[in-house]
This record gives structure tokens, sequence and C-alpha cells, in this order.
């Protein structure tokens, strides 16, 4: 059954229902328009679940690209993922894609609809209204959990341990039934508890090179942000004064408070204030998207595309003007001359190797790890914090947030 991925809902049927999470020792991770649950975790497909969830995390707009990435990861890992949901919210439906033992239930019983195996994706499709409850378990399980072990938060994003997950539709508003048909927490007729699981700690974005005018021996406004410490080569250090390329135009909108930035965020990153789906778009000048701090503290503002290598400057593209070039040696030789790309499309900044010697891999978890590969055929977006390692080198890429008060949980 195909589902129009491109209709624009209205705010009402872009709702979540409530994810209230089973007890357990699998993953559940909840971000944006996606949900994946993974109940059952063997510690050898630690990596492959890791793999999975970076794919779900990708942004995509066509709202297909995402789905089939998942079918070509199936293609060539199947035997080595675990059964697994992932639930996608498109439209005033939600998408069930299943593989391997995992069940889904609508109100009580299985769909009658083919479900996933080793080799391929089920697909179940739900209407908003016509369902009242929704579980994802592993497939074997005698009972599902009683109403007293669900974690009757809601996950709005994250991720939790967990062995499943019961979605109620939101429509039904605070008062909603829980799993078993009990009222909630504080008993019955008492509305169950609306609380969600948020981040403590809000971020937003300072210009390139400020830091945060505060009191208590800060740095003022205005005042150089020192390198990064990440340790390596030494002989290095300022900031590349290199031209950075034509001005680029792009299609953007302004936040509340005036800060230009990314159409598809659903918050301004400088301010936090929320960004409206219908605001006016304008096209202006694109802002600097972050920088490369070298593991010597040089530091690369990202305004466009940077070929990284021993002998990048002598690259075509850097010749042509089409590049910078951003210079990483070392004595053992271990960069190619131009080993890898960054690739600056619109809002986004992309990473991928240039069929280096030695590879260029990429760490979300700090320099100990783990170190993913990043390939020539798929570029990798790079986030804030990312680091990146090319032979002996090192990078580290910065969006320069800056800790705002933390308002606690919500």
């Amino acid at each position: 059954m195909s589902v129009p991925l491109t209709e624009r809902p209205s705010p009402a049927l872009r709702e979540w229902p409530r994810v209230q999470v089973h007890p357990g020792t699998g993953v559940v991770d909840r971000r944006g328009d996606v949900l994946l649950v993974v109940p059952v975790l063997p510690p050898s497909s630690a990596e492959r679940v890791r793999e999975l969830v970076r794919l779900c995390h990708r942004p995509d707009p066509t709202g297909s690209a995402r789905v089939d990435a998942l079918r070509a990861l199936l293609d060539l890992r199947a035997a080595d993922l675990p059964g697994f949901a992932l639930l996608v919210r498109s439209g005033s439906v939600l998408r069930a894609l299943v593989h391997g033992p995992v069940r889904v239930r609508v109100d009580g019983r299985a769909p009658d609809l083919p479900a996933g195996d080793a080799a391929r994706l089920g697909e179940h499709v739900l209407a908003d209204g016509e369902w009242h409850e929704l579980t994802v378990a592993a497939d074997g399980d005698a009972e599902l959990p009683a109403v007293s072990e669900v974690l009757r938060l809601d996950l709005e994003s994250g991720t939790v341990p967990g062995a499943g997950v019961t979605l109620l539709p939101t429509a039904a508003g605070p008062a909603q039934q829980l799993p078993g048909g009990a009222a909630g927490a504080a008993g019955p007729g008492v509305p169950s508890s609306a609380t969600a699981l948020r981040p403590a700690v809000l971020f937003r974005t300072v210009l390139l090179g400020e830091c945060v005018a505060a009191a208590g021996g800060q740095p003022a406004r205005g005042a150089r942000r020192p390198p990064l410490p990440i340790a390596g080569a030494r002989g290095e250090s300022g900031v590349d004064t290199a031209t950075t390329g034509p001005e680029v135009l792009v299609e953007g909108v302004h936040c509340p408070h005036g800060h230009f930035t990314d159409p598809e965020l659903p918050a301004c990153p400088a301010c936090g204030a929320p960004l409206s789906p219908a605001g006016p778009r304008v096209r202006l000048p694109r802002p600097p998207l972050g920088i490369l701090v070298t593991d010597g503290g040089t530091i690369y503002p990202v305004t466009g595309d940077l070929l990284i290598g021993r002998e990048a400057a002598q690259a075509p593209d850097v010749l042509a003007g089409r590049a910078r070039a951003l210079p990483l040696r070392d004595a053992a030789r271990s960069t190619s001359r131009v080993h890898a790309r960054l690739t600056v499309d619109g809002w986004k900044v992309l990473l991928s190797d240039n069929g280096s010697a030695n590879g260029t891999f990429l760490s979300r978890s700090g320099a100990a790890g783990p170190w993913l590969p990043v390939t020539a055929q798929i570029p990798v977006r790079l986030v804030h914090g990312d680091r990146v390692r090319l032979g002996k080198r090192q990078l580290l890429f910065d969006t320069w947030r800056e800790t705002a008060v933390s308002r606690g949980p919500r």
C-alpha cells in the first residue's frame, strides 16, 4: 500500500501519539518524525544498531530517502541486524516498518498484513482515528508488561532502554486511558500524568569568534574564543584567513528575534524561538555554518566547500577557486594528498572520503570512539561536536554552541 508522502498535514494531524516505554534492555529511540524500537539487543549486534540509529536520524525532507536507505541496509546486512520496528509519521497516517521477530498489535490484535522477515520489511499503515492503542514488542513475548510497569511518561526525544512501546493517540487529552484499561498512575478518575521527557539543558548558537557576555569572569562579548582542547600536532595555531569564496544566497527564515536560519528547523538555533512552517522565506547570504578545529589548534570557518589533505592546495577545485584547502600533514604522511572533502549544500555540511589510503572516520562519542568509516559514496552530515579522524590527524566540527540557563524538567 502506497502512502502519500508529500502532503502537508495540518498541525493537529502532525501530532504524535504518546510514546510509553516498556521496561527492558533493548533500545527505544525517538527523533523528530521517527521512532525506532529494538526490543532485544544481542551484544553482537550493538554496532549494527548504532548504524541503524544513525540512519534513522538522517534528515529526510522527501519522506522516502530514509526508508530506501533502510531497505538498502537490509540487503547488505540483514543477517546482522536484530528485529526492529521503525514508526514514521506521514501526514495523517502512522507507518510501521517491521523487520525480524517483532510484532505490532493494534487495539490488542495483530493486523492482518504481511510481517517483516529476515530479508525484507513488512509495512503496516494506520490512519488517524482508526485505532486507539498500538503496541510494539518482541515476537514470542507471552504477555505485555503490566500497567504498573509501563513508563507512563511521553518519550518526546532521546534514546532509552526498553523492550517495546505502547502508543496512545494524543487526541483523547490528559484523561487518556492506559494499556489494560487503567485510568492512570493516580487511580481511577484522576488524569494520567502529562509529564514528558525533555532535555533539561537548552543550547543556543552565538556568532563565530565571539563568546557569551556573562558575569563571573567570562570573556566579554567580542573576545576571540581560544582553540578547543583537542590534542594532536604541534606548530599550528590561529584562524585561517584565506578567502571564503563568493557569497552564496540561500533560502531561509527569520526567527521572531531576527536571526536568519535554516527553514527546516523547528526552532531557531540562536535563541530557541519556535519557527513557523508557514513563515515567509527569503534569500539572503548564507552565514558561516560552523568551524573546523584541527588537533593543532587552527580554526577554519565553514563558509563553503573544503578539500582536506596533505597537498590539498594543489587540487584542481582549489586552484579553480571552487573550494578552499585545509592542509593536514604529519611526519608519518598518514594523510593522502586530498584525503577528504567537505561540501556545503544549502544549510548542510557534508563530509565524504576522497579515496584516501588510510580512510576517513567519524566519532560522535569523543576521542575514544567508536570511530565509524565515512565513504565516498554516502556523504555524512556533520553535527555539532563531531570528531573526524584522517590518518593520525583529527578535526573537530564546532558550531560554537554555548550552554544557556538550564530550565530543568518541565
